[in-house]
C-alpha cells in the first residue's frame, strides 16, 4: 500500500488541482453486529462528470496485533483489481460501482466477522489524492446460552452447564434464588473459535433443593450486555420424580404380565387336552344309532326262537 501510495503522491505533486481534492467521511465509526453486512463510505469530489478512466480507489485494513494490513478492494482506474485482494474478503467484500458518479466510494462488507473489526483506510486518486481513516467494531452478544444438567454419578448432586458464544470474552457469574453470589463455586473456561469468537462454558455442582432455583448470567463488559438462563430445581425433581413414577407404571404391569401369561397358557392347554378327550358331537349319533340298531336285531332274532 505505501508503495501505490508514495507513487500517487509524487503524481499529485504535479497536479495543479490537488490541493484542491479532499476525500471526506460521513461516518468515521460503525458498530455492527457480527454475520451482518455493512456499508462504509468515504466522498471525494467529481467536479462535473465522473471519468471512470481517471478514478482509482483503494480500501485496506488493519486491526490490532496485525502484522501488515490487508487489501480489501482495489479499483484501478475505472477497473476492479481482484489479484491484489486478501483472500479473508474474496466473495465479501465489493465496491458499489453506480454510486461512484455521484463522488461515493462504498465499501459493501457481507456477513462481518470478528476478524474484520480495525481501522480501515480508504484512498482515492482523482485529479489529486486524499485519504482518511475510518473504524470497524464488531460486537457478538452471548444471544443463546446452552444449558444442560445431569445427575453427578454416585451422589445426590446436579451438575448444571452453562455454554455461549461471543465476543468479547464474557464473565460468568452464578446466582441462586435468595441472590446469592456462587460464582466462586463455579468452573468457568474458555476456548477461541475459528471465527474469532469465545466459547465460554461454566460448570456449577450442587446439591439441590425443592424451592431453589439457580441462574447463569453472561455479563459481556465491553459492550455492557448481559444474557441469563435459569433453573427451577422445584421442575428439575419433579421432572426426576416423574421419571421415577414412569419407570414404576411401567415395571409393575410387566410384572403383571409375567405372573399372568403362564398361568393363562396352562389353563388353555388343559382346556385343549380336555377337549381332545371328548367325543364329537358326530361321533355320538354314529354310536348311539349303530346301538339302537343292535338292539333291534337282537330283539328280532329272540322273537324269532320264541316262534319256533
Amino acid at each position: 500500500m505505501f508503495r501505490i501510495l508514495t507513487m500517487l503522491l509524487l503524481e499529485t505533486q504535479l497536479c495543479v488541482v490537488s490541493a484542491l481534492f479532499t476525500v471526506e467521511v460521513p461516518q468515521q465509526l460503525y458498530v455492527v453486529e457480527y454475520g451482518s453486512n455493512v456499508t462504509m463510505e468515504c466522498r471525494f469530489p467529481v467536479n462535473g462528470s465522473l471519468n471512470l478512466g481517471l478514478l482509482t480507489v483503494f480500501w485496506e485494513q488493519k486491526s490490532q496485533g496485525q502484522s501488515k494490513p490487508k487489501e480489501v478492494y482495489t479499483l484501478r482506474n475505472g477497473n476492479a483489481f481482484p489479484p491484489s485482494q486478501h483472500h479473508d474478503y474474496v466473495g465479501r467484500a465489493a465496491l458499489l460501482h453506480s454510486e461512484l458518479k455521484w463522488g461515493r466510494a462504498i465499501l459493501q462488507i457481507t456477513s462481518v466477522k470478528i476478524t474484520d473489526a480495525g481501522s480501515y483506510l480508504c484512498l482515492i486518486y482523482y485529479q489529486g489524492v486524499d485519504y482518511k481513516y475510518i473504524t470497524l467494531e464488531v460486537k457478538a452478544s452471548y444471544k443463546r446460552i446452552n444449558t444442560q444438567v445431569m445427575r453427578k454419578p454416585g451422589e445426590d448432586k446436579f451438575v448444571f452447564m452453562c455454554q455461549s458464544e461471543g465476543f468479547p470474552l464474557a464473565e460468568v457469574f452464578w446466582k441462586n434464588g435468595k441472590n446469592f453470589n456462587l460464582s466462586g463455586s463455579a468452573n468457568t473456561t474458555y476456548t477461541l473459535t475459528t471465527d474469532g469468537l469465545y466459547s465460554v462454558t461454566s460448570i456449577l455442582v450442587f446439591k439441590p433443593n425443592m424451592s431453589e432455583n439457580y441462574s447463569c448470567i453472561f455479563w459481556n463488559k465491553e459492550l455492557n450486555t448481559e444474557t441469563s438462563a435459569h433453573i427451577s430445581t422445584l421442575a428439575l425433581m419433579s421432572t426426576q420424580y416423574s421419571g421415577q413414577k414412569s419407570l414404576i407404571l411401567f415395571i409393575i404391569p410387566m410384572c403383571v404380565m409375567v405372573a399372568v401369561v403362564p398361568s393363562a397358557l396352562i389353563i388353555l392347554q388343559k382346556r385343549k387336552s380336555f377337549k381332545n378327550r371328548q367325543p364329537k358331537k358326530g361321533d355320538d349319533f354314529n354310536s348311539q344309532t349303530e346301538d339302537l340298531y343292535l338292539s333291534t336285531v337282537t330283539a328280532s332274532k329272540d322273537i324269532g326262537s320264541v316262534g319256533l
